[in-house]
């Protein structure tokens, strides 16, 4: 059982953020601990304000409440000014060499998890901190979170499916550099990296689930007419740490260059992935976009619960 202490905690929400927490960690540069939460620094990006420069993620997801309503921990009163100070901490001393940037060209990013939160004025607390220390918060963020549990009939019709929609694509895993470059490629334009300049980020995480075959597994759909070259189509990054919990996995990234979109790509590499796992594997995913969702819903997955937050960031 994942994380048996927070047993007050529905299982879908524990999984997914012990899972979430967990692929992070494994391909971040420093991992960092303090009283509320952890801080990640992973690969740099200099242009997208995302998670990849710097994340913060609260340890008790977030501020949990007992069986009777009553709250369990309350944040320290100086907690926007505590990632702010963990943040500048984290980079001061990291040359631009390194992969380091300099200060002010990324954003500090925290993300205020309040799916299980009751007391809305302490939500309202929480972002008013970050609000008052300069943080420009994004309200209301909504994601679903989706589970499978991979059977021996569900692999045998991934297989079906993949051969009769796929006739000219073969899917594979990564396991060496050998299509890196093409691999984060189809990464950046699938997501539009590549419209917002660096990317050399990209290249790095990937690189790094790539060395890590233990816990991560990297797939591709790779264009297999004659003289296409190393051409990659789609992919899905699969994260799942059978040493810690053995049936339990996490999609951590599905995706499709643009150009070869509504061919069933994303829905082929994804279940390949899938038919990879050992029967009974439970596996999580989030998502929060229209389109996506119905892929998914397609292949199997159910949704298990709505994770909802605000997104404070600090670019100075």
């Amino acid at each position: 059982m994942v994380h048996s202490s927070r047993s007050i905690l529905p299982k879908w929400y524990n999984e997914v953020k012990f899972l979430e927490s967990e692929a992070i960690s494994a391909t971040s540069d420093t991992t960092h601990s303090f009283i509320f939460g952890r801080m990640y620094k992973t690969p740099s990006n200099r242009t997208y304000r995302d998670g990849n420069h710097l994340r913060i993620n609260f340890c008790h997801l977030e501020f949990p409440y007992d069986c009777n309503g009553c709250c369990l921990a309350e944040p320290p009163d100086n907690i926007a000014q505590t990632v702010s100070t963990m943040y500048k901490a984290s980079w001061q001393n990291q040359p631009p060499e390194d992969g380091g940037v300099k200060e002010g060209s990324v954003l500090a990013r925290c993300v205020v998890d309040y799916t299980v939160q009751r007391d809305s004025k302490l939500v309202s607390a929480i972002v008013e901190q970050f609000d008052s220390a300069g943080y420009k918060c994004e309200r209301g963020l909504e994601d679903i979170a989706m589970c499978l549990k991979v059977t021996e009939d569900a692999v045998r019709s991934a297989r079906s499916r993949i051969s009769s929609v796929c006739p000219s694509v073969a899917i594979r895993r990564i396991t060496d550099y050998s299509v890196l470059d093409p691999l984060a490629e189809c990464n950046a334009k699938a997501f539009g990296y590549d419209a917002m300049g660096d990317t050399a980020w990209l290249r790095t995480k990937l690189a790094r689930q790539i060395s890590q075959p233990k816990v991560f597994s990297v797939y591709a759909a790779m264009d297999n007419t004659p003289g296409s070259g190393s051409k990659v189509l789609a992919f899905a990054v699969i994260y799942r740490p059978a040493e810690k919990v053995p049936d339990l996995a996490f999609v951590q990234v599905v995706g499709t260059a643009p150009k070869h979109r509504r061919r069933g790509l994303a829905s082929a590499v994804l279940q390949h992935a899938l038919e990879q796992l050992p029967a009974g594997t439970l596996v999580y995913l989030e998502a929060f976009e229209r389109h996506a969702i119905a892929l998914y819903k397609n292949i199997g997955f159910k949704e298990v619960g709505k994770l909802y937050s605000t997104e404070c960031m600090l670019l100075k």
